[in-house]
C-alpha cells in the first residue's frame, strides 16, 4: 500500500464526515444517557453520588486518557524499528487525534487510518505509516482474539450474560479469527488475491451486488497491508517484539481498570473484581458497535453488563453516566484539541505541497544535467 492509500484515507478524514460523524456521535450518546438516567433514577443513585470519592474519579479519568501513553511509547518504537524518527510531541498529537478520528467513526475504523495519515503528514513513507500502525493493530487483534475464550468463560462465573450478548460474543469472535486466518493466509501466499478468494466462496445472490463487491475489495486490501506489515515489521527481534507485547497489554489493563476504579469511588469496592469482568466484556464488544463512538448501542450495552453485578440499577445507570464521560467525552476534548494541532500542522507545513515542491527542484536539476537537445 502507497500513495493511493493515503489519499483513500484523507477523503475518509474528511473534515465534513468528521463533522457529521461527532454530530451524530454525541446526538445519540446524549439522547441515550438522558433516556437511561430517567429511566433508573432512584434512591440509591443520589446515595451513591453522596458518597463519590473525587479522587477515584479523577484516578479514573487519568487511567482511561492515561492508557494512550502506552500506544505513544509503543508507536515510537515501531517508527524506530522502521529507521525512521518522528519527535515526541507530534507522536502525542498522532495518538489523540487518532483516538477523536476513532471515536466519530462507524466501528472505531477512524482511528486507524486517521493515525496513518497523521503519521505520513508528519514525515513518514506511505508505507512506513502503514507498517507501523498496522503492525501496532495487528498486536492488539491478537491479544484481543486470545482474550476472547477466557473472557467468555470467566464472565459466565460473575455476570448473568443473555443468549443474546453471548450470541454477540461469539460472533465476534468467528469474525476475528476468520480475520486472523486470511491474514496468515496473506502471509503465506503474499501474491494471491484474498478478494477473489472470498467471492469465489461468496453466495451468487452476493457476488451480484456491487457493494459486496466493494467490500471485499477493501476488506482484501486490509488484509493485504496487515500481512504486508507483519513481513516488514518481524524482523525488529524478540526482545523488541516482546516489547511491543508488554506495552499493548498495559494499554489495555489500564483501560480495564478506569471503570473499577470509578465503582470504589462510588463506595462499592467489594464489586471491584466482577468491575473488571464486566469491563473484559465491555471492550470486546465496544469495536463491533457499528455506531459511531459506539453511541446508543454502547451505552445500553454497558447498563446492561453493568447491571448484572451492581446491587442497583441506578448505580448501574449513574456508572454509565461516569463511563461515557471519562471514555467518550474527555476522550473528544482532548483527542479534538490534538485533531486541531494536527490540522494547523499540516496547514503550516502541507506534505502534498513539500513532496511536489522537492519533485520540481529534482526535476529541474535533471534538466539542467541533461544535454541540449540534437547533442550528445
Amino acid at each position: 500500500m502507497g500513495e493511493e492509500n493515503l489519499e483513500e484515507q484523507r477523503r475518509s478524514l474528511d473534515r465534513s464526515r468528521l463533522r457529521r460523524g461527532f454530530i451524530l456521535a454525541v446526538s445519540l450518546s446524549a439522547a441515550t444517557l438522558v433516556i437511561i438516567s430517567l429511566v433508573t433514577l432512584d434512591r440509591e443513585t443520589f446515595s451513591a453520588l453522596s458518597n463519590l470519592s473525587p479522587g477515584f474519579l479523577v484516578l479514573a479519568a487519568g487511567l482511561s486518557l492515561g492508557r494512550w501513553l502506552w500506544s505513544i511509547v509503543r508507536m515510537r518504537l515501531l517508527i524506530r524499528c522502521a529507521g525512521r524518527d518522528v519527535p515526541v510531541r507530534n507522536i502525542v498529537k498522532t495518538v489523540y487525534a487518532g483516538y477523536f478520528t476513532g471515536l466519530v467513526t462507524p466501528l472505531r475504523a477512524g482511528g486507524v487510518t486517521g493515525e496513518m495519515f497523521f503519521l505520513y503528514e508528519y514525515g513518514l513513507g506511505a508505507g512506513e505509516a502503514v507498517a507501523v500502525v498496522s503492525f501496532g493493530a495487528c498486536i492488539s487483534t491478537a491479544l484481543l482474539l486470545l482474550l476472547f475464550p477466557f473472557a467468555i468463560w470467566i464472565a459466565r462465573s460473575f455476570i448473568d450474560l443473555s443468549i443474546t450478548i453471548q450470541g454477540v460474543l461469539f460472533s465476534a469472535l468467528a469474525i476475528g479469527l476468520l480475520y486472523l486466518a486470511l491474514v496468515l493466509w496473506a502471509i503465506l501466499r503474499p501474491h494471491a488475491t484474498v478478494e477473489k478468494t472470498l467471492i469465489g466462496y461468496s453466495p451468487a445472490f452476493l457476488r451480484r451486488r456491487s457493494w459486496y463487491r466493494r467490500f471485499l475489495a477493501r476488506l482484501s486490501a486490509e488484509i493485504q497491508a496487515f500481512a504486508g506489515s507483519l513481513r516488514q515489521l518481524a524482523k525488529i527481534g524478540v526482545r523488541k517484539l516482546a516489547l511491543v507485547v508488554v506495552l499493548t497489554m498495559l494499554y489495555w489493563f489500564t483501560g480495564f481498570m478506569a471503570i473499577p476504579a470509578a465503582v470504589v469511588g462510588l463506595g462499592y469496592g467489594s464489586y471491584f473484581w466482577q468491575a473488571v469482568v464486566a469491563q473484559l466484556v465491555v471492550h470486546i464488544l465496544m469495536p463491533f458497535v457499528p455506531t459511531p463512538g459506539g453511541s446508543g448501542i454502547g451505552e445500553v450495552g454497558f447498563l446492561y453488563v453493568y447491571k448484572s453485578i451492581l446491587p442497583d440499577v441506578g448505580v448501574a445507570g449513574l456508572l454509565t453516566l461516569i463511563w461515557r464521560f471519562i471514555d467518550f467525552y474527555l476522550g473528544l476534548l482532548v483527542g479534538g484539541a490534538a485533531f486541531i494541532l494536527i490540522m494547523r500542522d499540516i496547514g503550516r507545513s502541507p506534505r502534498r505541497e513539500s513532496d511536489e515542491a522537492a519533485g520540481g527542484v529534482e526535476g529541474e536539476a535533471v534538466e539542467m544535467q541533461a544535454p541540449p537537445r540534437g547533442k550528445t
